[in-house]
Formats: structure tokens, sequence, C-alpha cells
């Protein structure tokens, strides 16, 4: 069996306007939220590697799990804004000897990834949410929404 942990990052500042999209910090609730998420996690998974988009905010988001999770964590850039079709071909590329992969990404294609896998799921996806799928393969290459199990759903505001 494969579990994906799928996070939109924390919170991002809008402070300041004339920052680049891609290097825009988390606001004081996402420096906040992640960290809280990232404990809550630590009581119901391990992870075997987090993949982060390099964009500041998702980067930040995945360094509060890592520093909770003590999971190795690699940066992929491919995740920045991503479609729901390239976040699943980076799911599929994945080394078949990781079993717990968590994915942190933006918005649209982490809702678009998730409604694909779970069609019944019509919720957005709140920052910092959480979404943990497991998939009834023994690669990566093989998951897809017909052995896809919605197993947990969780956000900041509902903690």
């Amino acid at each position: 069996m494969k579990k994906l942990l799928i996070v939109r990052h924390a919170k991002s500042s809008w402070d300041n306007p004339s920052l680049n999209d891609y290097d825009r910090p988390l606001n004081d609730r996402g420096k906040r939220d992640a960290p809280k998420m990232s404990f809550w996690l630590s009581k119901k998974a391990n992870v075997d590697l987090i993949l982060s988009s390099g964009a500041r905010r998702a980067l930040d988001t995945a360094k509060a799990f890592q520093a909770t999770l003590h999971s190795p964590l690699e940066i992929d850039d491919k995740l920045y804004h991503a479609s729901s079709k390239q976040l699943l071909s980076i799911i599929k590329s994945v080394d078949d000897e990781i079993n717990s992969l968590m994915i942190v990404s933006h918005n649209p294609g982490i809702n678009d990834l998730v409604h694909y896998l779970n069609s019944g799921f019509q919720e957005n996806v709140p920052t910092c949410g959480i979404l943990h799928f497991d998939f009834e393969v023994k690669k990566w290459s093989a998951t897809s929404n017909k052995n896809a199990t919605l197993q947990i759903f969780q956000y900041p505001k509902n903690l």
C-alpha cells in the first residue's frame, strides 16, 4: 500500500505587493497553523519523504512539517503552480521504496487533484489543509482515482 498526504501551503502574506509571487512568505496565521498541523499529523502518520514546491510559502510550510515529522525534504519546483495532471505525474514518478509521501503545493492544482482522486469531495482545500489518501498498489506509477481511498481531511480551523 502507498500513502499520500497532500498539503496546501499555509496562509501567505500579501503585505508587500511588489514581492514576486514565488517569494511571498507565510503570514502570522500561516506561521501558527503549519506547526499546529504538523504536530497533529505527527500523532496520526509517518512520512518517508516530503516533496515541496520551492515557493517560499510552500517551503516554509514543508519545513514546519519536517521539523516535527523528521522526514527527508526535497524541493521540486515543478510543484509550483502545477496542474492536477502535473502533480499526479510527479507522484507516479516517486521511487517505490517510499511508502508514505507528502506533497506540499498550491491551488488550484491541489483542489483539482483531490477532486480527481475522490470525485465525491466537493470542498475547497483550505490553506494548510491535509488530505490523506491510501492506494492499494505496490508502485506509485499505478496510483489513480480507481485505487484511491480518502482517509483523512483536516485543516486548522477544524482543530
